[in-house]
Protein backbone atom coordinates (compact mmCIF):
# COMPACT_ATOMS: atom_id res chain seq x y z
CA UNK A 1 0.00 0.00 0.00
CA UNK A 2 1.10 3.88 -0.76
CA UNK A 3 2.22 5.10 2.32
CA UNK A 4 0.93 8.45 1.39
CA UNK A 5 -2.66 7.23 0.49
CA UNK A 6 -4.06 8.43 3.46
CA UNK A 7 -7.33 9.76 5.45
CA UNK A 8 -8.97 12.11 2.86
CA UNK A 9 -11.11 14.94 4.00
CA UNK A 10 -13.23 17.65 1.44
CA UNK A 11 -11.79 21.23 2.74
CA UNK A 12 -13.25 23.79 0.77
CA UNK A 13 -11.52 23.92 -3.16
CA UNK A 14 -8.86 21.12 -2.49
CA UNK A 15 -9.44 17.83 -0.84
CA UNK A 16 -7.34 17.60 2.47
CA UNK A 17 -4.91 13.70 2.74
CA UNK A 18 -3.19 12.80 5.72
CA UNK A 19 -1.18 9.87 5.78
CA UNK A 20 2.48 8.58 7.90
CA UNK A 21 3.47 11.70 8.62
CA UNK A 22 2.59 13.60 5.80
CA UNK A 23 -0.28 16.15 4.97
CA UNK A 24 -1.54 17.64 1.75
CA UNK A 25 -4.46 20.10 0.34
CA UNK A 26 -4.63 19.06 -3.31
CA UNK A 27 -7.02 20.23 -6.09
CA UNK A 28 -9.59 17.40 -6.99
CA UNK A 29 -7.77 16.91 -10.14
CA UNK A 30 -4.85 15.81 -8.53
CA UNK A 31 -6.38 14.21 -5.60
CA UNK A 32 -6.33 10.49 -7.05
CA UNK A 33 -2.55 10.54 -7.15
CA UNK A 34 -1.77 10.49 -2.96
CA UNK A 35 0.72 12.47 -1.79
CA UNK A 36 4.40 10.75 -2.98
CA UNK A 37 4.66 12.16 -6.21
CA UNK A 38 4.77 15.51 -4.98
CA UNK A 39 7.78 14.03 -3.05
CA UNK A 40 9.79 13.16 -6.32
CA UNK A 41 13.53 14.82 -7.44
CA UNK A 42 12.73 17.86 -9.36
CA UNK A 43 13.69 18.78 -12.82
CA UNK A 44 15.50 22.20 -13.31
CA UNK A 45 13.10 25.53 -14.07
CA UNK A 46 15.20 27.37 -16.33
CA UNK A 47 15.14 30.88 -15.26
CA UNK A 48 13.61 30.11 -12.17
CA UNK A 49 14.77 32.10 -8.75
CA UNK A 50 14.52 31.58 -5.24
CA UNK A 51 15.93 30.45 -1.49
CA UNK A 52 14.32 26.99 -2.40
CA UNK A 53 15.27 25.45 -5.74
CA UNK A 54 12.01 25.92 -7.67
CA UNK A 55 11.55 22.70 -10.17
CA UNK A 56 9.31 20.96 -12.14
CA UNK A 57 7.39 17.71 -11.43
CA UNK A 58 5.69 15.65 -13.59
CA UNK A 59 1.93 14.68 -12.28
CA UNK A 60 0.05 11.80 -14.38
CA UNK A 61 0.49 13.67 -18.09
CA UNK A 62 0.93 17.42 -16.51
CA UNK A 63 4.13 19.42 -15.65
CA UNK A 64 3.33 21.47 -12.31
CA UNK A 65 6.29 24.45 -10.93
CA UNK A 66 6.81 23.36 -7.40
CA UNK A 67 8.43 25.70 -5.26
CA UNK A 68 9.86 24.06 -2.10
CA UNK A 69 10.19 26.31 1.37
CA UNK A 70 13.33 27.90 2.30
CA UNK A 71 13.44 30.81 5.39
CA UNK A 72 15.20 33.18 5.01
CA UNK A 73 17.01 36.19 6.89
CA UNK A 74 18.89 35.30 10.58
CA UNK A 75 17.12 31.44 10.65
CA UNK A 76 17.97 30.78 7.23
CA UNK A 77 21.46 29.20 7.95
CA UNK A 78 20.42 27.58 11.13
CA UNK A 79 16.83 25.93 10.01
CA UNK A 80 17.18 25.83 5.96
CA UNK A 81 13.78 23.97 5.17
CA UNK A 82 12.62 23.46 8.38
CA UNK A 83 9.58 24.57 9.88
CA UNK A 84 7.75 24.41 13.13
CA UNK A 85 4.19 23.99 11.31
CA UNK A 86 2.97 22.20 7.98
CA UNK A 87 0.18 25.76 7.92
CA UNK A 88 2.44 28.29 5.54
CA UNK A 89 1.95 26.15 2.73
CA UNK A 90 -1.50 26.02 3.35
CA UNK A 91 -2.07 29.79 3.94
CA UNK A 92 -0.52 30.52 0.44
CA UNK A 93 -2.49 28.08 -1.18
CA UNK A 94 -6.01 29.49 0.20
CA UNK A 95 -4.57 33.04 -0.66
CA UNK A 96 -4.09 32.11 -4.33
CA UNK A 97 -7.53 31.09 -4.52
CA UNK A 98 -8.73 33.93 -2.60
CA UNK A 99 -7.21 36.36 -4.85
CA UNK A 100 -8.26 33.76 -8.08
CA UNK A 101 -12.23 34.66 -6.65
CA UNK A 102 -11.59 38.23 -6.94
CA UNK A 103 -10.54 38.18 -10.15
CA UNK A 104 -6.60 38.49 -9.46
CA UNK A 105 -4.60 36.74 -12.06
CA UNK A 106 -1.92 34.77 -10.02
CA UNK A 107 -1.09 31.19 -10.91
CA UNK A 108 -3.53 28.46 -10.06
CA UNK A 109 -2.70 26.52 -7.29
CA UNK A 110 -2.45 22.74 -7.81
CA UNK A 111 -1.53 21.63 -4.30
CA UNK A 112 0.13 22.41 -0.86
CA UNK A 113 1.98 19.63 0.95
CA UNK A 114 4.45 19.06 4.43
CA UNK A 115 5.75 15.87 5.56
CA UNK A 116 7.35 15.33 9.48
CA UNK A 117 10.91 14.76 9.50
CA UNK A 118 11.30 14.05 13.33
CA UNK A 119 10.51 17.62 14.90
CA UNK A 120 10.17 19.79 11.94
CA UNK A 121 8.04 20.23 8.43
CA UNK A 122 9.19 20.37 4.91
CA UNK A 123 6.87 22.19 2.59
CA UNK A 124 6.07 22.26 -1.12
CA UNK A 125 3.31 24.24 -2.95
CA UNK A 126 2.74 23.31 -6.06
CA UNK A 127 1.13 25.48 -9.27
CA UNK A 128 0.49 25.68 -12.79
CA UNK A 129 3.15 26.03 -15.60
CA UNK A 130 3.05 28.60 -17.67
CA UNK A 131 5.11 27.46 -20.30
CA UNK A 132 5.45 30.56 -22.08
CA UNK A 133 5.67 32.90 -18.96
CA UNK A 134 9.12 34.82 -17.85
CA UNK A 135 9.88 36.75 -14.95
CA UNK A 136 9.44 40.66 -15.56
CA UNK A 137 12.52 41.57 -15.74
CA UNK A 138 13.69 38.92 -17.94
CA UNK A 139 10.40 39.19 -20.38
CA UNK A 140 11.42 43.03 -20.81
CA UNK A 141 14.86 41.96 -22.35
CA UNK A 142 13.60 39.23 -24.16
CA UNK A 143 10.38 41.38 -25.98
CA UNK A 144 11.22 44.82 -26.16
CA UNK A 145 8.50 45.89 -28.40
CA UNK A 146 6.27 44.81 -25.62
CA UNK A 147 7.82 46.56 -23.05
CA UNK A 148 4.93 49.44 -22.84
CA UNK A 149 2.11 46.28 -22.95
CA UNK A 150 4.09 44.73 -20.10
CA UNK A 151 4.00 47.94 -18.08
CA UNK A 152 0.58 48.22 -19.16
CA UNK A 153 -0.75 44.45 -18.05
CA UNK A 154 1.86 44.55 -14.36
CA UNK A 155 0.11 47.82 -13.53
CA UNK A 156 -3.42 46.43 -13.98
CA UNK A 157 -2.47 42.98 -12.12
CA UNK A 158 -1.20 45.43 -8.93
CA UNK A 159 -3.91 47.40 -9.11
CA UNK A 160 -6.36 44.06 -9.25
CA UNK A 161 -4.67 42.75 -6.20
CA UNK A 162 -4.72 45.69 -4.27
CA UNK A 163 -8.18 46.10 -4.26
CA UNK A 164 -8.38 42.83 -3.35
CA UNK A 165 -6.59 43.67 0.20
CA UNK A 166 -3.28 42.08 -0.83
CA UNK A 167 -0.46 42.73 2.00
CA UNK A 168 2.61 41.71 0.47
CA UNK A 169 5.62 41.89 2.60
CA UNK A 170 7.69 41.54 -0.10
CA UNK A 171 6.49 42.41 -3.45
CA UNK A 172 9.22 42.98 -6.49
CA UNK A 173 9.54 42.59 -10.40
CA UNK A 174 10.75 38.80 -10.18
CA UNK A 175 7.07 38.14 -8.18
CA UNK A 176 5.73 38.63 -11.39
CA UNK A 177 5.40 36.37 -15.07
CA UNK A 178 4.89 37.77 -17.88
CA UNK A 179 3.59 35.79 -21.40
CA UNK A 180 3.07 37.12 -24.82
CA UNK A 181 -0.67 37.26 -26.15
CA UNK A 182 0.18 38.62 -29.56
CA UNK A 183 0.52 42.28 -29.10
CA UNK A 184 -0.34 42.90 -26.16
CA UNK A 185 0.73 40.95 -22.55
CA UNK A 186 -0.60 38.50 -19.64
CA UNK A 187 0.92 39.29 -16.57
CA UNK A 188 0.42 37.04 -13.56
CA UNK A 189 1.60 37.25 -9.84
CA UNK A 190 3.51 34.37 -8.08
CA UNK A 191 5.34 33.74 -4.57
CA UNK A 192 2.98 34.99 -2.25
CA UNK A 193 4.69 33.38 0.84
CA UNK A 194 3.45 35.59 3.87
CA UNK A 195 1.25 37.67 2.20
CA UNK A 196 -2.33 38.42 3.64
CA UNK A 197 -6.19 39.89 2.28
CA UNK A 198 -7.48 42.64 4.38
CA UNK A 199 -9.79 45.30 2.78
CA UNK A 200 -9.13 48.28 2.50
CA UNK A 201 -5.78 49.01 1.57
CA UNK A 202 -4.25 52.22 3.28
CA UNK A 203 -2.34 54.29 0.65
CA UNK A 204 0.32 53.99 3.12
CA UNK A 205 0.45 49.99 2.47
CA UNK A 206 -0.03 50.47 -0.86
CA UNK A 207 3.13 53.18 -0.85
CA UNK A 208 5.26 50.59 1.34
CA UNK A 209 4.77 47.58 -1.50
CA UNK A 210 5.62 50.13 -4.35
CA UNK A 211 8.57 51.69 -2.67
CA UNK A 212 9.60 47.81 -2.20
CA UNK A 213 9.33 46.87 -5.44
CA UNK A 214 11.69 50.07 -6.24
CA UNK A 215 14.30 49.29 -3.63
CA UNK A 216 14.45 45.59 -5.20
CA UNK A 217 15.27 47.14 -8.69
CA UNK A 218 17.94 49.31 -6.67
CA UNK A 219 19.14 45.92 -4.92
CA UNK A 220 19.40 43.75 -7.92
CA UNK A 221 20.13 46.17 -10.64
CA UNK A 222 23.40 44.82 -11.62
CA UNK A 223 21.39 40.82 -11.58
CA UNK A 224 18.63 41.86 -13.22
CA UNK A 225 18.43 41.06 -17.60
CA UNK A 226 16.93 44.60 -17.51
CA UNK A 227 14.50 47.11 -15.13
CA UNK A 228 11.57 49.51 -16.10
CA UNK A 229 11.98 52.95 -17.25
CA UNK A 230 10.79 56.25 -16.04
CA UNK A 231 7.97 56.29 -18.96
CA UNK A 232 7.28 52.61 -18.27
CA UNK A 233 6.95 53.54 -14.62
CA UNK A 234 4.46 56.30 -15.16
CA UNK A 235 2.57 53.69 -17.70
CA UNK A 236 3.06 51.40 -14.92
CA UNK A 237 1.26 54.17 -12.33
CA UNK A 238 -1.48 55.00 -15.27
CA UNK A 239 -2.82 51.63 -15.06
CA UNK A 240 -2.83 51.86 -11.26
CA UNK A 241 -5.89 53.96 -12.24
CA UNK A 242 -3.96 57.39 -11.53
CA UNK A 243 -4.38 60.04 -13.40
CA UNK A 244 -1.15 62.68 -14.87
CA UNK A 245 -1.33 64.94 -11.85
CA UNK A 246 -2.18 62.41 -9.89
CA UNK A 247 1.00 60.25 -11.36
CA UNK A 248 3.54 62.91 -10.86
CA UNK A 249 2.22 63.32 -7.49
CA UNK A 250 2.79 59.53 -6.57
CA UNK A 251 6.24 59.67 -8.19
CA UNK A 252 7.33 62.28 -6.07
CA UNK A 253 6.00 60.49 -2.84
CA UNK A 254 7.60 57.09 -3.83
CA UNK A 255 10.61 58.89 -4.48
CA UNK A 256 11.07 60.63 -1.72
CA UNK A 257 10.01 57.24 0.73
CA UNK A 258 12.81 55.28 -1.09
CA UNK A 259 15.55 57.60 -0.64
CA UNK A 260 14.77 57.47 3.07
CA UNK A 261 14.77 53.67 2.62
CA UNK A 262 17.90 53.49 1.14
CA UNK A 263 19.47 55.84 3.79
CA UNK A 264 18.25 53.51 6.73
CA UNK A 265 19.90 50.80 5.21
CA UNK A 266 23.17 52.44 3.85
CA UNK A 267 22.65 51.36 0.08
CA UNK A 268 23.34 54.77 -1.09
CA UNK A 269 26.43 54.44 0.01
CA UNK A 270 26.96 51.54 -1.76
Amino acid sequence: MDPYHGEVASTGEFVEQRAHGAIGWVHPDFAGLGLAPFWAALEPLPGAKGRGGVGLLRLGERQVVVRPYRRGGALGSLLHDRYARPGRARSELELLAALRREGVPVVTPIAAVARRGRAFWRLRLCTELLPDALRLPAFLAAHPALRRYAADAVGTVVQLAFAAGLRHPDLHLDNVLCSPRGDKVRAVLVDLDRATLRKPLAEADRDDMLVRMQRYVVRHRTHLETVPTRAETMRFLKALGLDRDARHTTWRRLAEKLARSLRRRGWLRR
